[in-house]
């Protein structure tokens, strides 16, 4: 990140760090943005993203524990993106938004539309639950024109992206008196930087695990996503790969009536045909092929005679799971090609 001198703010953990040079002013096609959690691990993707973003001014990019609501207002920033805890962002997102901000929040706050559902899931009650109609649910290549208009963007969890965008293409052929079965792994950066013990090398390396079975708070987002209603079996198995970063996601299906392997592929060719960051394989993706970069790959293999299909989705959790998807968004919202920065 040693390009960042020449065009950011920092504020940073450590109180010794330099101060940086004086940037130039934006120009009229340029949207000025602050990062807010901007030491995380998907924080600093979006500082290194945006920093790099022709039509990005960073006017300011502040760690989660110094930032204030006062300096993301200070940096009259046009966008603010939020990497910040849930609870901070249902907190501080309503007042951006109340002071003529345009947010971007990478938490969950305000993925679910239904109040309710944050005490079981989410451990708090949501203190602006008027908001979460307004907010924009930004699965970018399934948003139409809502995000030009969007004051307030959902950025999705990383699973539910690599899930929603391998399943909303063909949730029409999905046998709904059958289980769907998500087995999703992912690189240990999902979990965020914490100093907790479960995710230290030790009892990482060497080793695989299932965590969150039934609780993970990611679950109801692709239920929702997926609009299954409340009668089809969902089972959603998250586990943690002894690797930083990434998502490998399986999914099995059944269908009402057997598919053939055209018929996939034209839903998918159809669903994607202007998505320039969402590939479809004719084999089964590799996360190597999309470990740092903004793409998600997808690919499929059908059993039984078409009446079953195992789906695969493989994306980056901290870029198409987080930043990169982030910046899709600030794109459409501001009428940038939807690659720009990203490619």
């Amino acid at each position: 990140m040693e390009n960042l001198s020449m065009n950011i703010r920092v504020v940073a953990e450590r109180e010794e760090a330099p101060a940086l040079r004086a940037v130039p002013l934006p120009s009229p096609t340029t949207q000025t943005v602050a990062i807010a959690g901007a030491t995380g691990y998907a924080g600093a993707e979006l500082v290194r993203l945006l920093a790099r973003h022709p039509h990005a001014h960073v006017a300011a990019a502040l760690s989660s524990e110094t930032f204030s609501l006062d300096a993301l207002l200070a940096s009259e920033a046009d966008v603010v993106f939020l990497a910040t805890p849930n609870e901070v962002s249902a907190d501080v997102a309503p007042e951006l938004v109340a002071r003529g901000k345009r947010v971007i929040d990478l938490s969950g706050a305000f993925r679910l539309g239904e109040p309710a559902l944050y005490p079981s899931w989410y451990g708090f009650a949501h203190p602006h639950p008027e908001l979460l109609a307004d907010a924009v649910y930004g699965l970018t290549e399934w948003c139409n024109g809502e995000l030009t208009r969007a004051r307030l963007v959902a950025n999705p969890g990383c699973y539910p992206t690599s899930v929603l965008l391998a399943l909303r293409p063909i949730t029409y052929l999905i046998d709904r008196a059958q289980p769907v079965i998500i087995d999703a792994k992912s690189g240990v950066t999902g979990a965020g930087k914490k100093s907790d013990l479960a995710y230290s090398f030790s009892e990482l390396f060497g080793n695989f695990k299932a965590y969150g079975v039934g609780h993970h708070k990611h679950e109801p987002e692709i239920r929702q996503g997926l609009h299954l209603g409340d009668k089809t079996t969902l089972v959603f198995v998250p586990q943690l790969l002894p690797i930083a970063r990434g998502i490998f996601t399986t999914m099995h299906v059944g269908f009402t009536n057997p598919v053939s392997a055209d018929e996939l592929r034209a839903a998918y060719a159809a669903a994607y045909a202007h998505a320039p960051l969402v590939r479809v394989k004719p084999q089964l993706p590799e996360l190597k092929d999309v470990v740092n970069t903004p793409y998600a790959d997808l690919g499929f293999t059908l059993l039984q005679g078409g009446r079953r299909a195992v789906i695969v989705a493989a994306i980056d959790n901290l870029l198409k799971g987080a930043a990169s998807q982030a910046v899709q968004n600030f794109n459409r919202m501001c009428g940038f090609a939807e690659t720009e920065g990203l490619l």
